[in-house]
């Protein structure tokens, strides 16, 4: 008889969340609920030896590393009273920076007055208010450390952790720091004792959108200002397997079709959507080629590791024309993004499956599609931390001992 070929050994694997506001979240709620589908016995989603969240990603990645999963997070979305997590109010997003805008504006006669003087003093003309306007503008319209304490209660609410180093899956939070422009990554060695809600609120800062995040001595901004994915992060962390989820593509527009919704009708142009959606395409541009850039660099210099890029088709036109920060819209955007990953995965399974094969895991075709308020696998229990040094277990030990000292 031939023999049976051995099941070929797991390679180290990685899933990486890009960013996208709130829309980038629930694509992604979706998105997770819609591979998970896909993947075969022996498993989930919650199996990815790391986790790598950046912006909007950072959000959900932080629960999804603490073994919750993308089915409890839509049931908040969809502010069902039964779900495990409480719903995030609208509120708490849009939350004004009058902190800011107050005591600048207080102090701006005064330091209109002074600027004055001084370039009265040293030179006649020129206008000495341009610089002094600079600087009584706030830092950002709204804050966002609502993002950070609803993430810690939701943790301690339902017994998970808030520690990095407690994990049982490797978390890494990118953030750039403001004053240097560095990469900072959260959960890495240096920088695992910031609390995980605290690193997602710095990695979720938009710039100007939100103020800034101070921990420590240190300004920190939206994670996606260096890379869009930082896949480096995983290939050095010797993942072989990446698996990343990206919300956010330019607009590939037909021309041919009047597809561009307009508050009359229907245009051919996105130019006829002015200013603002000219913009979001060019950063749109910017920001997906950076994705095609880095891809082709690892896989020209890491042959031997394998990329999977699920994100929306570029004539998604729905995608596109959403506010990324509509609250609103969360749930239907949600279902939309486990429909379109749906239809991504089948249309790509025998690739895919094929690439998931080298690595240990299989791929399936579902027999019928679950619902995203059903969960694929059962929601695994709160697990105590784990032990990461002999400092830990000492401490345990002496406490143990203490306690049977007092026993009789």
């Amino acid at each position: 008889m031939p023999k049976s070929k051995p099941p070929t050994a797991r390679s180290k694997t990685a899933l990486i969340l890009a960013g996208g506001g709130i829309t980038g979240v629930v694509y992604e709620i979706g998105a997770l609920h819609a591979l998970d589908q896909y993947l075969g016995e022996g498993f989930t989603i919650a199996d990815f030896d790391m986790i790598i969240g950046l912006s909007a990603g950072a959000f959900v990645g932080s629960f999804l590393a603490n073994g919750i999963t993308p089915e409890a997070m839509f049931a908040a979305l969809r502010q069902d009273p039964r779900a495990p997590l409480a719903p995030f109010p609208k509120w708490d997003v849009f939350r004004p920076n009058f902190g800011e805008f107050f005591e600048r504006a207080l102090a701006l006669p005064r330091t209109l007055a002074l600027n004055a003087f001084k370039k009265l003093r040293k030179v006649a003309g020129g206008n000495p208010y341009v610089s002094v306007f600079d600087e009584v503008l706030p830092s950002g319209i709204f804050v966002n450390d609502r993002v950070e304490s609803y993430l810690r209660h939701s943790l301690h609410r339902l017994g998970r952790t808030n520690d990095f180093r407690q994990l049982r899956r490797r978390l890494y939070v990118i953030a750039t720091e403001l004053d240097t422009g560095d990469r900072i990554v959260f959960g890495d060695e240096g920088h695992d004792h910031v609390p995980i809600s605290k690193a997602v609120q710095a990695s979720t800062a938009i710039p100007l959108f939100y103020r800034p995040v101070r921990i420590g001595r240190r300004d920190y901004v939206d994670g996606a200002m260096r890379k869009t994915l930082h896949a480096d992060i995983a290939i050095a962390k010797g993942a072989k397997l990446i698996v990343c989820i990206n919300p956010v593509v330019p607009l590939r527009n037909d021309i041919e079709r009047e597809a561009v919704p307009l508050f009359e009708g229907k245009g051919r142009y996105l130019r006829e959507k002015g200013f603002g959606y000219i913009a979001w395409q060019m950063l749109r541009v910017l920001l997906h080629s950076r994705i095609e850039l880095g891809l082709e660099r690892y896989k020209r210099l890491h042959p031997d590791v394998d990329i999977i890029l699920i994100e929306p088709r570029m004539d998604d036109y729905r995608m596109f024309f959403h506010n990324i920060m509509d609250y609103e819209a969360r749930v239907p955007m949600a279902k939309h993004g486990c429909d379109t990953a749906m239809a991504h995965l089948a249309e790509h399974f025998d690739e895919y499956g094929a690439i998931f094969a080298r690595h240990g895991i299989q791929m399936v075709r579902p027999g019928r599609r679950i619902p995203l308020s059903v969960p694929v696998h059962r929601p695994a229990p709160p697990r105590a931390p784990a032990f990461r040094s002999d400092r830990d277990v000492s401490r345990l030990q002496a406490s143990l001992d203490a306690l049977a000292a007092r026993l009789p």
